[in-house]
């Protein structure tokens, strides 16, 4: 069980919407410096008020120069915050494949994230945390929701598709991503109470994306021991969600034996070359491109017995591969592992494998959801770099005043 409210969000100001918001998720960090230097309305300006300067991060310098962009926004009437409590349906269409997401914007209650109502399968890591608290306590704003999301609802993802109309309809742009963006404000009391009695209903509710984020914004409540506190959400109907693999790219600082490396993985995989570039199609197979060839690996032993997290397919490379055979102990600081966003363009992985950037590349199969929700039901915790979800709210297109 968990508990949604409506809120009052700050928006864009007509027309300002992609100049003000960003794909911070998704734009190099060159691109991101690029355009904090040549865009003073960006909300990358609060976010991220170092790329300014070019300088490293530096809380005591920096955050208060976060606090002013967003005073300038609200001053200029850039950002502007709506005048009455609504939830917001957010749709995306990705414009090449039409693509849709949808999903609710509103606030969560920070008791069900300390009780475990809102669950987690990822852990955070303390600096970032307390940076990010840091952050809200100087700016006053949370300004990105925490992607979530729950057990297959049909009357939710039914009542969130029948508010997307014109009637409700606040924001409508595309961005140079090529994506569409509309939000449906829901303004109606019989509509609001409807849609959170539908979600104390659904179940607990998990997190998708956003662990840090999460974190952070219910320390923030706990640490100045404000009651009540609610923050930030997006909550995405499992089908509405795109699970994504991150690969895995390997490069040592030494010579690196093919002939060796091959041999030791035949103990727990079946090997067979393959004529083209391979991506995965179902769980326990991997694709391994190394020496500008590319091969299929099959894991070779029952998993059935495993818990929800030594089943994973990232959990058979962490342990079969990267600790057994390569003796990299924590995957998420090694130098020498990449992780790759995976759909990144095959074509891309052959290249920097034959530029020696790499020594191999894994492909991995996508997790499934339910294996999130497992992971999470059970306490446990999934390797780094498990899952790349969609979709990626822009920074800056709704934002919460703490």
């Amino acid at each position: 069980m968990a508990h949604i409210y409506p809120f009052k969000a700050i928006l864009p100001a007509e027309g300002l919407e992609s100049l003000v918001s960003a794909n911070i998720h998704i734009d190099s960090p060159e691109r991101l410096m690029e355009i904090v230097q040549g865009n003073p309305i960006s909300y990358l300006n609060v976010v991220k008020p170092h790329l300014l300067s070019g300088e490293a991060k530096d809380p005591v310098k920096h955050f208060p120069l976060a606090k002013a962009a967003l005073d300038r926004l609200l001053i200029h009437n850039s950002i502007v915050m709506d005048d009455e409590l609504a939830f917001y349906v957010y749709k995306q269409t990705r414009l090449s494949d039409n693509t849709v997401f949808l999903g609710l914007v509103c606030t969560v209650d920070v008791e069900d994230y300390f009780s475990g109502h809102i669950k987690i399968h990822e852990k955070t890591i303390t600096e970032k945390e307390n940076q990010l608290i840091q952050h809200i306590e100087i700016t006053g704003v949370i300004g990105e929701p925490v992607l979530l999301t729950h057990p297959v609802n049909k009357d939710i993802s039914y009542l969130l598709e029948e508010h997307v109309d014109s009637i409700w309809q606040i924001k409508s742009f595309d961005d140079e991503s090529g994506v569409r963006h509309e939000i449906f404000a829901i303004r109606d009391s019989n509509a609001i109470y409807k849609l959170e009695s539908l979600y104390l209903k659904a179940g607990d509710l998990y997190i998708a994306d956003g662990h840090h984020r999460s974190a952070a914004s219910a320390g923030y409540y706990k640490k100045n021991n404000i009651k009540g506190g609610k923050y930030l959400a997006f909550i995405v109907p499992p089908e509405y969600l795109k699970i994504n693999s991150f690969h895995r790219a390997f490069k040592s600082p030494d010579e690196f034996n093919e002939h060796s490396f091959l041999s030791a993985l035949e103990s727990d995989f079946n090997i067979s070359p393959s004529t083209h570039a391979f991506q995965p199609v179902k769980e326990h197979e991997f694709g391994l491109l190394i020496g500008n060839n590319w091969y299929m690996l099959d894991y070779r032993h029952n998993c059935d017995g495993l818990n929800a997290v030594d089943r994973l397919d990232v959990s058979l490379l962490e342990e079969k591969v990267f600790k057994s055979i390569l003796g990299i102990q924590d995957s998420k600081t090694d130098k020498r592992l990449e992780f790759i966003k995976g759909n990144t363009p095959l074509n891309i992985l052959e290249n920097k494998v034959e530029q020696g950037t790499y020594d191999f590349v894994f492909t991995v199969y996508p997790c499934k959801i339910q294996e999130v929700f497992d992971v999470a039901d059970n306490n446990m915790i999934m390797p780094p770099k498990s899952t790349f979800i969609e979709p990626k709210l822009r920074t800056g297109l709704l934002v919460q005043k703490v």
